[in-house]
């Protein structure tokens, strides 16, 4: 009788080391694969019950050490995205001052040749000048009063997206000196 009992215990400890690859291995794969890791979904794949996996707890064991592993593999991919975010705030900022200058010399500018529409006027009225060219000298005027209106429109867009681009670029450095402590 004893040594029918051996038999079936070394029969059962097969069995269970059977069982336990199987849960490994289960394991590995569902980590690989990203998938969730639970007790539940690994008995299932593994095709043994969960009070087997409860049972043993090395395999649990290894199971919370995988689950670990991907929870701290999700919050290195969380950080890495909010850099990006704040170096393309920072790009964005960056071109936001590049078209806020340009956009301050063509301003310049403009006033520039409207000081000259306008000086020319006055010689021409001073000078006695043709009607026909007064028309075309006002009619260059408005245009250039027009565009100079465009850039000042422009200009206050450009200065409200640096102000908005700042104020996100203050709390996203906010939140990553939060996270950081």
């Amino acid at each position: 009788m004893t040594e029918r009992a051996d038999h079936l215990v070394q029969l059962r400890r097969a069995d269970s080391q059977l069982k336990a690859s199987r849960v490994r291995t289960a394991l590995e794969a569902m980590a690989e694969a990203g998938e969730p890791l639970a007790v539940a979904a690994l008995a299932r794949r593994a095709r043994v019950s969960r009070r087997f996996i409860y049972d043993h707890p090395e395999l649990r064991a290894e199971l919370l050490r995988h689950a670990a592993e991907a929870a701290q593999r999700d919050r290195a991919a969380i950080n890495a995205s909010s850099k990006v975010s704040i170096a393309s705030l920072r790009a964005d900022l960056a071109n936001a001052k590049d078209r806020n200058h340009r956009l301050e010399a063509e301003h310049n500018a403009l006033k520039r040749r409207l000081g000259q529409a306008i000086g020319a006027e006055v010689m021409a009225d001073a000078s006695g000048v043709a009607a026909s060219e007064q028309a075309t000298l006002q009619a260059k005027l408005t245009a250039t009063e027009d565009a100079l209106a465009d850039t000042r429109e422009q200009l206050a867009r450009c200065a409200e997206e640096l102000a908005a681009a700042r104020q996100i670029n203050r709390e996203l450095l906010a939140s990553v000196n939060r996270s950081a402590t």
